[in-house]
């Protein structure tokens, strides 16, 4: 059972008031998707679990299409994750950064009076995979969200704690789009080299054939 009150120990200056425990629920909109059924051909996003293979922390794109009723979109801003069957334990969440459709088997949380990037991290590192049904098909419903205990921070803290976080997290991305490009480098440079179409300046004489013992 938890403690009603956290106080962490390492905090912000002029932080020390305990982080206080609260039940989840109060403090997100939850939302599912629909069904295909639902839709029709169109252009507006749809997002799907396999969507989350493709994104990091932001959510900006999908391969599917459709049109349906604008008011069921997803608003950008909200916090989606899978919410049925064996993708659930992958632990994938992400921020659309968009309004999308979404299918039955996500579900979305919008922030409501806490801060966004504080939020997604903290849910991340919970992994609500956890407090999934697992009798049949692993899935999450409103009954696992909304008595889901939290330790919350001031509003203030939140959005110091979430800015830092959110800025690590884009340096860790830029650095490793950058690992990337290294590593393309490295099998072009490696191909070239040695199919002996590159050669280092001064070096003319071919290759010699011999037996790797």
């Amino acid at each position: 059972m938890k403690n009603e009150n956290l106080v962490p120990k390492v905090r912000f200056k002029g932080f020390s008031d305990p982080w206080e425990q609260r039940k989840l629920g109060n403090y997100v909109i939850i939302k599912s998707g629909d069904a295909p059924s639902e839709f029709v051909d169109g252009d507006e996003p749809y997002l799907k679990v396999d969507d989350l293979n493709n994104s990091t922390v932001f959510q900006n794109s999908t391969k599917h299409t459709v049109k349906g009723n604008a008011e069921k979109m997803i608003q950008s801003g909200s916090i989606v994750f899978s919410k049925r069957g064996a993708a659930i334990l992958t632990n994938k969440v992400r921020i659309l950064e968009k309004k999308m459709f979404m299918d039955t088997n996500m579900m979305a949380l919008t922030p409501v009076e806490t801060d966004l990037y504080f939020l997604y991290f903290l849910i991340s590192e919970e992994n609500l995979s956890k407090i999934a049904d697992t009798s049949t098909i692993p899935q999450i419903n409103n009954k696992h969200i909304i008595p889901y205990t939290i330790y919350l921070p001031c509003l203030m803290e939140q959005q110091r704690l979430g800015k830092v976080l959110i800025l690590l997290s884009n340096l860790i991305a830029a650095n490793e789009d950058k690992l990337e490009q290294l590593k393309t480098l490295k099998k072009l440079m490696m191909q070239k080299i040695f199919s002996q179409e590159w050669r280092f300046k001064g070096f003319t004489d071919p290759w010699e054939q011999r037996k790797l013992k």
